[in-house]
């Protein structure tokens, strides 16, 4: 995430002649910022999660599905495109609750963002399955 200074605030005077200063608040940027980073990361081509964490975390839940099984290979190109898709719909996700948090008027994205986009989605959502 690019970190910008953020202005201090500007002390005004006010219209008549009183010597009392108004402090004017910061001016919001988090919106503009988030989508200049989310418009930048889907122009970019590489992964974002490094791929011997995500292939050591993809053999784990094949251990824990299936653990009679013998699958000690899989090929690189299977990898790729398990995390490109995984990738893909974590990306939306994500958009769709920040857009949610935004709605609500909030800052911060919270787990009830989360579970209400998951609702939103809906049964055919392959994280509700």
């Amino acid at each position: 995430m690019v970190r910008r200074k953020i202005p201090s605030p500007v002390k005004k005077k006010r219209a008549n002649k009183d010597t009392k200063t108004v402090i004017v608040s910061k001016p919001k940027l988090w919106k503009s910022q988030v989508v200049q980073e989310i418009k930048r990361l889907r122009r970019t081509t590489h992964f974002l999660i490094p791929k011997l964490v995500f292939a050591r975390v993809v053999r784990d839940i094949i251990h824990d599905l299936f653990p009679r099984t013998t699958i000690t290979r899989i090929q690189a190109t299977a990898f790729e495109a398990l995390q490109e898709a995984t990738e893909m719909y974590l990306v939306q996700f994500f958009e769709d609750s920040i857009l949610l948090a935004s709605h609500a008027k909030r800052i911060t994205l919270m787990r009830n963002d989360m579970i209400l986009m998951r609702r939103l989605r809906g049964r055919d959502d392959i994280i509700n399955r």
